[in-house]
């Protein structure tokens, strides 16, 4: 073994007997105690701890920190009130009794001297436990405790001024052990002042018995009393240390199970905060509802007895999350892209592309927080979101466009923040989805439908710096947003048709696909109507990030831009976002029937509505 003295490490040092090249080191660093620096819960060498972080001292046991020291007298202050009360209730009812004794007895001529004491002393602690009902008792608990103590001993040694004594011997010195007692139990003073108080006093009391009675002077009566006293202060400081060795040995083990507590509380806190960060609090909530427990059973053994055990889950099992999947109507969904993000990422490094990425995108977030939207994922400078899932909302569609015109600002203000020159295209529209949670294992809340391929379609065919909507999402805005044509586009919402014919001419029959041919128009926000231009401005003030952001600027700043060449490549974010182990939505869609995660009912809805 090596040790290090500067630092307190210890290391040791072991080689393995089978390999001579095999050596095996061991750091050893005890905890230490950042007031003093010393080692926690080690005293000197040989010394007793009496208990965790003890100073080392057992003449006034105590913490080796005054800060925990300082919260130990706090917290059992109560119960050290209580015990100083019961002390005085039992010197009153002390007083009370010898007070009843004095006056019937009446035993020599100075048994009202003896009978005054006995009601003084009752008086006393009277006024004393009526004192400890206030809060002022906490900054006077030693002084109080010096008053009754005084007392009590002043009181049985004036006995012995009289020359008639209606006390005996044996009655006195049943008092002065109880007054022994008293100090190192119920009376609340520390070890270093009881143990010389209660030392003082024997020794008084023992020499003015010695004085007083002559037959007391005999050697032998002196070395057994003296025993009898040495045995009873013995007695009280090992009462009393074993009450502050438990008392501090509880608040201790108690302060560490309320610091674990609290560290589990501020874990799961976070844990709860980063589930909500991956998907809704309601989706989140049901999840871990959803866990199923582990079972139990009773397995009986040869000699009769029970034995319980865990039930084996198998293989490939869902353990975390029962499947579970939602169709949702009226949900309006946004996709936005970068315009401009492959010229900025061809001179930056990826550390500066990803900061910046992060700044944008967080600006993103915040907006959909206060747009109440939904966010969904990212995919490279794809951001999506959604409005009315997994809860039903009935302004979806104004969430989103609200959205949508808050990012075209937000970007703005990155471009003058950074010295940038980047835009967006946000595509809006609102149909039916299926949304829920899919995989075991890095699972996240996704939304599915023709209807979320039809919006990336929406934010692919749209124009840098404006909003584009579907005539879904028209119908729900038209009373509050001014808009402009736009370009139509096909519409995903249609189905294929097998046909069999017989061809004549071959003689065999061919399988043709008929598929209808639909397209839906298109529309993008120019400005907003008059009469509900104030209650979007008070949006758009709460939204913004840096700067006041206003939809009418946005729109008017809308009308300034002009078109820019489409990225064909874009219209495949969402499609290489939602595959699920290389299968795309649609396809998935398309076989919802063979995978059997809907019932008969649900999918011929489905099939009714266009998904």
């Amino acid at each position: 073994m090596a040790s290090n003295g500067g630092s307190g490490e210890n290391s040791v040092v072991r080689y393995d007997g089978t390999n001579a090249e095999s050596v095996h080191v061991e750091l050893q660093s005890p905890a230490k105690n950042r007031a003093k620096g010393t080692t926690v819960g080690q005293g000197k060498r040989g010394s007793l701890v009496l208990f965790d972080r003890a100073s080392g001292s057992w003449w006034n046991p105590k913490f080796d920190s005054p800060i925990l020291e300082v919260e130990l007298r706090e917290r059992y202050f109560p119960y050290t009130r209580r015990r100083f009360q019961y002390a005085l209730i039992y010197v009153m009812l002390a007083c009370v009794c010898w007070s009843i004794f004095f006056g019937c007895a009446q035993l020599s001529s100075r048994w009202l001297y003896f009978l005054v004491g006995a009601l003084i002393l009752a008086v006393v602690a009277f006024i004393l436990f009526i004192f400890t009902h206030f809060k002022v008792y906490q900054k006077f608990v030693l002084p109080t405790s010096l008053i009754l103590s005084f007392l009590l001993c002043g009181l049985l040694l004036s006995s012995f001024t009289f020359d008639e004594s209606d006390v005996s011997p044996v009655g006195t010195f049943a008092g002065s052990l109880e007054i022994v007692l008293l100090f190192y139990t119920f009376i609340p003073m520390p070890l270093f002042i009881s143990v010389p108080m209660g030392a003082l006093f024997s020794i008084t009391y023992e020499g003015l018995v010695a004085y007083r009675y002559d037959q007391m002077k005999n050697i032998e009566f002196v070395v057994g009393k003296l025993l009898l006293h040495l045995c009873l202060h013995l007695l009280g400081i090992h009462i009393f240390i074993i009450t502050q060795v438990r008392q501090h040995s509880n608040f201790w083990k108690v302060g560490q199970s309320v610091m674990a507590r609290k560290e589990l509380d501020i874990e799961k806190k976070v844990k709860e905060r980063m589930i909500h960060s991956l998907m809704p609090r309601s989706v989140a909530d049901a999840v871990r509802k959803a866990r199923p427990d582990k079972e139990e059973t009773d397995e009986e053994m040869a000699d009769g007895r029970k034995k319980r055990t865990k039930s084996k889950r198998a293989k490939g099992e869902i353990i975390f999350r029962s499947f579970n999947m939602s169709q949702m109507d009226n949900v309006s969904i946004l996709f936005a892209d970068i315009v401009g993000f492959t010229k900025m990422s061809s001179n930056k490094t990826a550390e500066h592309l990803v900061g910046l990425l992060n700044d944008l995108f967080g600006r993103f977030d915040e907006l959909c927080n206060k747009a109440n939207c939904e966010k969904i994922s990212t995919l490279g400078d794809c951001y999506y979101c959604v409005a009315g899932c997994p809860e039903p909302q009935p302004d979806h569609a104004e969430c989103c466009v609200k959205m949508g015109l808050g990012m075209i600002k937000a970007i703005k203000q990155f471009d003058e923040d950074n010295k940038e020159s980047v835009d967006m295209r946000v595509g809006v529209h609102t149909g039916t989805v299926l949304c829920g949670i899919v995989g075991t294992r890095r699972f996240k809340f996704d939304v599915w439908s023709n209807d979320v391929t039809l919006a990336n379609i929406m934010e692919s065919t749209g124009k840098p710096g404006m909003v584009h909507i579907s005539e879904a999402s028209y119908e729900l805005l038209k009373d509050k947003y001014d808009v402009e044509q736009g370009e139509d586009v096909e519409d995903l919402r249609t189905f294929k048709k097998l046909i069999e014919y017989f061809d004549a001419s071959q003689s065999s029959f061919t399988i043709k696909h008929e598929q209808e041919s639909k397209v839906i128009k298109t529309f993008f926000i120019t400005g907003i109507k008059a009469d509900w231009k104030g209650d979007a401005e008070e949006l758009n003030n709460s939204a913004k990030r840096t700067t006041d952001f206003s939809d009418n600027d946005v729109a008017q700043d809308q009308k300034d831009e002009t078109a820019v060449t489409i990225d064909g490549a874009s219209n495949n974010h969402m499609q290489r976002e939602n595959s699920v182990n290389n299968v795309l939505p649609t396809d998935l869609l398309s076989r919802r029937h063979s995978t059997g995660f809907l019932e008969g009912n649900d999918a011929d809805k489905l099939d009714d509505k266009g998904l």
